[in-house]
C-alpha cells in the first residue's frame, strides 16, 4: 500500500476522532476509524458518488440529524442542540469515507488523485472550523494548543508529499519539524481565526464559548476600567412575531453594585415553577404566568413572540411586559443570578413563546433599589443633584438626556483608581454597561428606585415577521419605579451605538442561512402540527431518501457494469488479434507501435489488412465506446484474420 494511502487512512481516522469527541458520540469514532481501514484495504468495489448521490447523502444527513440525533444524542451535547448541523457534518464525513473507498487499488503514483485531494480539503475544513474537544487541548507555554488540529495539518502535509517523495521522505519530513516549534503560535492563530469564519458561516457548527463572556449576555455584569470588547456575530436567538417585537429581551435584573464594579441580584432562595403552576395549551405546551410589573401602556398592543434559542445555554429572555411564558418544558427555575432557566423535555427544541400584556400590577418597594455603592461620595452626589427637577418624571428625563448626549465607545481608558468617578464626572465615552450603571445610580441618588437590566436588544430584521439576535447585541438598560410601584424602561445608552452595529455588519451568507433556517423551521412547525403527521413525515421522508439513494446507486452501478462489459469485449478483440497473428503481448506497445513492427516476412496483403485493422482499432477504441464502434472494429478484425489465414 502506498505511503500516501496509509497517511490518508490515519487522517480520516483522526478526523473521525475529532468529530466524535466534539459531538460526544463514540459511535462516530469507532465507525469512522473502522471504515477508514476498510476503505484503505479495498476489499469491496465501491462506485464513486455522483452529484445526485452526494445531494441525497447531504439531505439524508440533515434529515436524520434534525429528526434522530436531537432525540438520542447526549443531553447538552452539540449533536443534541444542533442536530441539523451535526447531521450535515456527519454526511460530509461519510462522503469522504465513500470517496476513499471508491478509489482504485494501485501502487505508488506521482500525483495525488482527485479523490484524495477532495478528502484532504473537506477534512481540514471540518477539523479547523469545528472547535476542538476540550480533552484534546493542552497548554503549551501558556497558549492553548489543539493537538488534533495540528496533527491533521501535519498528516495532510505528509499525504501530499509521501508518494511523490517516497525515496527521500525522511529528509522532507525533517522540513516539517519547525512546525512543531511554532505549534503554540499556530494554535493561537487557529483559535483567533476560527470565530469569525464560523460566524460568517451562520453559526452552523459547534462552539466552546460559555455563557459568561464579555461579548454576550452575562448573568453578573462587570464593569472594567479598561476594556476593548470584540463582539461576536454568532447568532443566539431567532424571534418570530406578526408585529414588530419589543426592542428588548431581558435576561435578569441586578440591583447591587459592589467594590469590584460587579452588579449582583437580590439574594434570595432558589425558586421554581413546576407542572402544578402551569396550564396546558391546545398544542400541548405549558403556559406559565409571570409577574408583570411594567407600567401599563395603551400604545403597545399585546403580542405573542416565538423565540428559538441558537446557543447552548438554558437562559430564557423575555420582553419587559411579559405576562405568560409558554413552552415544552417541565419546569422553570429562578436561579441565584435572577435568570429564568427552563427544564426542557428530552429532545425538545430550545424555544419558548412570550405573551405580553398591558394588564399589570404594581411591585412592592424594596430599599435595596435605592442603595448606593460604598464608593459613592459627595462629588458624585453633587453632580447627581443637578438632575433633580420639580417632579419625578422630569428628573428621569434630565438623567436620560444627559447620558444619551454623550459618546459611545467600546474602548475605555478610565483612571484605574477611580474608574466610575472618571466616567461619571468627566463625561467619558463608554459602552452600555457604564451608561446603565451611571443612570441607575443617578436615579437612586435622587430617591428614585432603579435597577440595571441585562439582556439583548433586537434590531436585525430577517423578514417581515422574523428577527435575529446575535452575541454582539448583548445590552444593558435601566428600569425605574414610580410612586405607584410600576416599573418603567429607559435606555441611557447614546444613539451613537448604531455606528457600533454598523461596524459589525452580518455577512450575507450568515443572513441568508438564518433567513432560510427560520423559514424552514416555520414550515416544519406547520407540517408537524400533530404526532401522527410527525411520524408520517419522519419515516416517509426517510423512505423516500432511501429509495432515491438506492435508485441512483443502481443506476451508476449498472452504467459501470455496462462500461465494464464493453471493456471486456474490447480486450477480447485485441487478444484474439494477437493470438491469431501470433504476435507477442507487450503492454507498453500501442496499436501504432505494432503497425510499425510487423514481421518482415509477411506478405503485402497481410500487412495491408493488419494495418487497416490497427488503424480502425486506434480510431475507435478510445472514442465514445459505443456499440457501433465495437462492431466496426470486429468487422475489420475479420477481414484482417482472413488475410492472415491465407
Amino acid at each position: 500500500m502506498p505511503l500516501g494511502q496509509i497517511f490518508l487512512t490515519i487522517f480520516l481516522a483522526l478526523e473521525s476522532l475529532h468529530l466524535g469527541l466534539s459531538m460526544e458520540l463514540n459511535a462516530v469514532i469507532w465507525l469512522g476509524m473502522g471504515l477508514s481501514v476498510l476503505g484503505a484495504l479495498k476489499l469491496v468495489q465501491v462506485e464513486r458518488p455522483t452529484w445526485g448521490l452526494s445531494f441525497v447523502l447531504l439531505a439524508t444527513g440533515g434529515f436524520l440529524g434534525s429528526q434522530v440525533l436531537e432525540d438520542w444524542a447526549l443531553e447538552g451535547s452539540w449533536a443534541q442542540t444542533n442536530g441539523l448541523g451535526a447531521g450535515l457534518v456527519l454526511s460530509l464525513l461519510t462522503y469522504q469515507l465513500w470517496l476513499f473507498a471508491s478509489g482504485e487499488k494501485s501502487g505508488t503514483h506521482l500525483a495525488l488523485n482527485r479523490n484524495s485531494q477532495t478528502i484532504l480539503v473537506l477534512g481540514l475544513l471540518l477539523t479547523l472550523l469545528i472547535s476542538p474537544p476540550q480533552q484534546t487541548v493542552v497548554q503549551l507555554f501558556g497558549v492553548p494548543v489543539a493537538l488534533l488540529s495540528i496533527a491533521a495539518i501535519l498528516l495532510a502535509s505528509l499525504t501530499l508529499m509521501a508518494d511523490r517523495c517516497a525515496d527521500y521522505l525522511f529528509s522532507r519530513f525533517l522540513l516539517l519539524l519547525p512546525l512543531f516549534l511554532i505549534v503554540p503560535l499556530l494554535g493561537l492563530i487557529l483559535s483567533v481565526g476560527q470565530g469569525p469564519v464560523v460566524a460568517a458561516l451562520g453559526g452552523m457548527f459547534s462552539s466552546n464559548n460559555n455563557s459568561f463572556t464579555p461579548t454576550g449576555f452575562s448573568p453578573r455584569q462587570q464593569l472594567r476600567a479598561s476594556a476593548f470588547l470584540q463582539p461576536s456575530n454568532r447568532a443566539v436567538m431567532r424571534a418570530t412575531t406578526e408585529s414588530r417585537p419589543s426592542r428588548y429581551l431581558a435576561g435578569n435584573r441586578l440591583v447591587e453594585l459592589d467594590e469590584e464594579l460587579v452588579w449582583n441580584p437580590i439574594e434570595r432562595p432558589l425558586s421554581a415553577l413546576t407542572l402544578l403552576d402551569a396550564s396546558i395549551e391546545d398544542t400541548g405546551q405549558l403556559r406559565y404566568e409571570m409577574s408583570n410589573h411594567q407600567f401599563p401602556s395603551d400604545n403597545i398592543p399585546p403580542q405573542r413572540i416565538d423565540v428559538q434559542s441558537l446557543s447552548r445555554n438554558n437562559f430564557v429572555f423575555m420582553s419587559p411586559n411579559t405576562s405568560h411564558l409558554i413552552g415544552r418544558f417541565e419546569a422553570l427555575t429562578h436561579n441565584a443570578a435572577d435568570v429564568w432557566s427552563p427544564v426542557y423535555d428530552r429532545g425538545a427544541d430550545r424555544r419558548w413563546e412570550i405573551q405580553t400584556s398591558n394588564e399589570s400590577i404594581p411591585d412592592t418597594f424594596n430599599e435595596i433599589n435605592l442603595q448606593l455603592p460604598s464608593f459613592w461620595d459627595t462629588r458624585l452626589q453633587e453632580k447627581s443633584a443637578n438632575f433633580l427637577a420639580g417632579d419625578e418624571q422630569q428628573t428621569v428625563y434630565n438623567i436620560l438626556d444627559h447620558f444619551i448626549a454623550r459618546g459611545y465607545s467600546l474602548e475605555t481608558n478610565f483612571n484605574p483608581d477611580q474608574p466610575f468617578h472618571d466616567f461619571f464626572l468627566n463625561d467619558q465615552a463608554a459602552y452600555c454597561f457604564w451608561f446603565a450603571t451611571g443612570a441607575t445610580l443617578a436615579l437612586r441618588a435622587n430617591d428614585i428606585p432603579a435597577r440595571i437590566v441585562g439582556g439583548y436588544v433586537i434590531h436585525e430584521q430577517l423578514s417581515a415577521d422574523m428577527w435575529l439576535v446575535r452575541e454582539r447585541d448583548a445590552h444593558s438598560w435601566v428600569e425605574w419605579q414610580d410612586t405607584e410601584g410600576y416599573w418603567h424602561t429607559i435606555d441611557p445608552t447614546p444613539p451613537s451605538i448604531t455606528s457600533f452595529f454598523g461596524g459589525y455588519e452580518s455577512s450575507p451568507f450568515s443572513v441568508l442561512y438564518h433567513r432560510v433556517a427560520g423559514q424552514w423551521q416555520k414550515l416544519i412547525d406547520a407540517v408537524l402540527a400533530n404526532e401522527l403527521m410527525t411520524d408520517f413525515v419522519r419515516y416517509g421522508g426517510l423512505l423516500i431518501l432511501l429509495f432515491l439513494f438506492v435508485r441512483e446507486y443502481r443506476r451508476i452501478r449498472g452504467r459501470q457494469e455496462k462500461a465494464d462489459s464493453r471493456t471486456v469485449r474490447w480486450q477480447k478483440v485485441w487478444q484474439r488479434f494477437l493470438n491469431s497473428a501470433n504476435l507477442p503481448s507487450n503492454e507498453s506497445w500501442t496499436a501504432s507501435t505494432y503497425a510499425q513492427n510487423l514481421p518482415e516476412e509477411w506478405s503485402s496483403e497481410r500487412v495491408r489488412a493488419t494495418k487497416a485493422f490497427l488503424q480502425s482499432y486506434t480510431l475507435r477504441r478510445f472514442s465514445d465506446g459505443d456499440e457501433k464502434a465495437i462492431e466496426e472494429v470486429e468487422q475489420s478484425l475479420e477481414v484482417c484474420l482472413q488475410a492472415i489465414a491465407k
